[in-house]
Parts: structure tokens; sequence; C-alpha cells
């Protein structure tokens, strides 16, 4: 498969997912003012915005992956994913293009119906629904922006859009969050909007407080991290679904283009569960390491989890671990550890508890909370982040040989405020922040 009918094929399932699209000019669709006007329109695009963050889902995982330790390439992958497995980048390289563009796209029609749904008819439960998830998807694809690119546009919208550093655009996440949940919390149940809008297996509520622990713990900012997480659901997993005629994208770009890594496997403790939750098959060689196949995502039909239960119940470790309180820290630890049985839904460890010697100090908790972390949420795209956290990217590193992607070619041809790319990679390690 060339990369255009790779291109060809991941937008037909976009497509197909998203309901209808007001990127193209069609001469037998309705314009972008019919449809903000109309019911039917509106619905559509709340319909299509979930299709769109679908996509980007993949989009967020296989970049961070391959620059990360996680995912390999087959020895028949295009050299553009063969280089990103190395921390080598062009700027029109699918691993820089694709997060990039899916993402904006999924914050234009979250824009979109923020700025026009309340003009339409459509019941105050339907319309609160619909801006829920129009506030977490656009809060959700900034979060994920700012993990890979150094700076990002959080108002593409404004006349001269800005690129804004970290700090402000995980201000603008938390911002965002905290508006779905105000739009969540109205009301108890949405008779239409549970029914026929909002995808089957997303559970609204459970995953803003998700994406807010997820989001407070890279601002550092511990207690709220820990309100958000402690308000999960941790019995809930919520999940994006997908199709035969609208596949899941990583399964998709796995048949030709990536593999996971076999090194999750080798270092791994004996016995744990997760391993053959996430990998299967024989291990092969690849370009640079040995790789197998998805478990996790093996089908057309596979989920993407928008967050795991263990990434919750870790994000309390460390911030129990990072406010003093070591011994609640420990015993989280040792939960994520020896959780086992059950609904297989999800990964669980089935480990030993470490006992109390090892889990003593706040260096001996924060290095296993991100050695869990490592196996717990593997094929997320949330690795690279740890890596950098850790201070362990640098070019010859073999965690991860970059800081950030390039800006993609095609937003520098039509912005002239994009940035320098950034001085990449670190000789030294380096956290890059």
């Amino acid at each position: 498969m060339t990369n255009k009918s790779r291109y060809a094929f991941l937008f037909a399932a976009a497509a197909t997912l998203a309901g209808c699209n007001l990127d193209k000019t069609n001469p037998n669709a309705p314009d972008q003012g019919t449809i903000f006007a109309s019911r039917d329109g509106i619905v559509a695009l709340a319909v299509g915005l979930q299709g769109r963050y679908a996509l980007g889902m993949g989009y967020f995982i296989y970049p961070s992956g391959l620059i990360s330790d996680e995912l390999g390439t087959p020895n028949g992958a295009l050299q553009s994913y063969k280089d990103a497995e190395v921390g080598a980048l062009a700027d029109t390289y699918g691993a820089v293009e694709d997060p990039w563009q899916t993402h904006y796209q999924t914050i234009k029609t979250a824009d979109d119906l923020i700025g026009n749904a309340a003009a339409v008819n459509l019941g105050d439960q339907t319309l609160s629904g619909i801006l829920s998830i129009s506030y977490l998807l656009k809060g959700a694809s900034l979060g994920e922006l700012i993990q890979q690119y150094q700076k990002i546009i959080v108002n593409p919208r404004a006349a001269t859009p800005e690129f804004v550093d970290r700090t402000a655009a995980l201000a603008a996440v938390s911002s965002l969050l905290d508006s779905a949940l105000t739009e969540s919390n109205r009301f108890a149940t949405r008779t239409e909007f549970d029914a026929s809008i909002k995808a089957a297996g997303l559970n609204v509520k459970n995953t803003i407080l998700a994406m807010q622990a997820r989001y407070q713990r890279l601002a550092n900012n511990w207690p709220a991290a820990l309100a958000a997480a402690n308000a999960v659901d941790t019995s809930v997993v919520s999940y994006m679904n997908f199709s035969d005629q609208a596949p899941n994208p990583v399964y998709t770009l796995a048949l030709i283009y990536i593999r996971p890594r076999d090194t999750v496997r080798v270092i791994a403790e004996p016995g744990d569960a997760r391993i053959a939750f996430n990998i299967t098959g024989p291990t092969v060689a690849g370009t640079v390491r040995p790789i197998r196949s998805f478990a996790q995502y093996s089908a057309t039909t596979s989920p993407i989890a928008f967050y795991w239960p263990g990434e919750i119940m870790l994000i309390k470790a460390e911030a129990w671990a990072n406010t003093s309180q070591l011994a609640l820290a420990a015993q989280m630890v040792n939960y994520v550890r020896t959780r086992c049985g059950g609904a297989a839904n999800q990964p669980k460890a089935c480990l030993p508890a470490l006992p109390a010697s090892e889990l003593t100090t706040k260096e001996q908790i924060i290095a296993e909370i991100y050695k869990q972390r490592k196996f717990e949420l593997f094929g997320t795209g949330l690795r690279w982040e740890d890596v950098r956290r850790l201070g362990l990217v640098s070019a010859t590193s073999p965690f991860a040989k970059r800081c950030w992607l390039l800006y993609p070619n095609s937003e520098r041809n039509t912005e002239p405020n994009v940035p320098a790319n950034p001085n990449d990679p670190p000789a030294t390690f380096s956290s890059c922040l």
C-alpha cells in the first residue's frame, strides 16, 4: 500500500465515522450555514465530532509509540515509519502531519458545535450532551497535541493564531474540561443524546474526570489531579468503538507499518498478565528491534480506551507520593500490581505485592509508579511523555531519541507564525521541558 493509498483508506474510515465533512466543497452537500442552522445538521456534526477524534486517537498512539520504546517497524514498512523509529523526521512525514491535522479537524468541529448548537432547537438535555462532548474532545485534542509538539495553537480561529507554550496549553485544556464537566453535571440522563448521538462505549462524565486527572498531573497540580482521580469510577472503562466500515486506525496501521516491540515482554516481571493483554504472536525481526503483534488492537473492531482504570489509580499514587502521603501511595501501587481476574476488558498485572521495604521512600514509590505505567498504559500514546518526565530523552537513548515532533510542512506553508522546529535531539539525557 502506498502512502497515498493509505491516506485515502484511512480518510474513508474517518468519513464513515464522521457522518459529514465540512472541510471539502461538495456541490451536492448543504453549506455550513445550512448545517449550523439545522437540528439534523448539528446532530450529524456531533456524531462526526466523535468520529474525527476516534481517528486522532490512533494518530496520537502511533508517533508517540514509534519515537518512544513501545513500537517498531516491520521490514516492509515505508521509510518514513522506519525513520520515526530512530528519531529521524521530515516535516512531511505522516507521523508529523497526521496528529496535527486530525486533532485540529476535531477542534474545528468542536468549535463549530460550541458556537452554533445553542441556536438550534435541540432541547436542553441534547444541547447539554453535545456541548459536554464538544468541550471534552476539544480539550483532549489540545492535551494530546501538547504532548507531541513543543508549542500549539489553542485558538485556531483567531485572526493571527498564536502558538503557546505548555503552561498556557494545559491551562486551556483545564478550562475546557471544567466546561465539559459543568455541562455533564446538568442532567443525570439525556435520552436522545445517550441513545443516538453519543458513541456507544463513551462514558462522558468518567472520561471528563479522567482527563482532568491526566492533565492536572501533567501540570504538576497534585491536589487537583488527586481530586479528579478520586471522582472517577474506576469500575467503568470508557471506550471509542470501531467497526468493519470504520476500523480501528491502530489495527489498520499495524497491517503494514507498525508493530509492538517485544521489549515490553522481555523486561516484564514473570507472570505479568498485561503482556498477553497487549501483545501476542511469535517474535520476528523488525527494522531495529524484534517485534510481535498487537493483542489489544487485533481486529478492525478493537476499541481504544479513553483511559484505563489503572492509569487513574497510578495518578492517585503519584499525587499521594508528591504530597507526602507515602503509605497511601505505596498501598495504591501494590493494589495496581495485584489486581487480577474479573472483567477481561482492561489490563491487570496479577503480580505479587512488593514488600514494604521496597516502597518506603518517595523515590522508591515514584520509580515503581513509572514502572507500572509502562506496562499498564502500553500502546496508549502516553509513554513518550513519561520518558520526557523521567529525563531520559537523548540522541542515544534507548527510551526516546527526540523531544518533540516537527511542525508540519502543511502548517508552515499556510501559517506565518509557526515557530522554528525544536533543537532536537538533545545530545545528553534531558526532560525537554
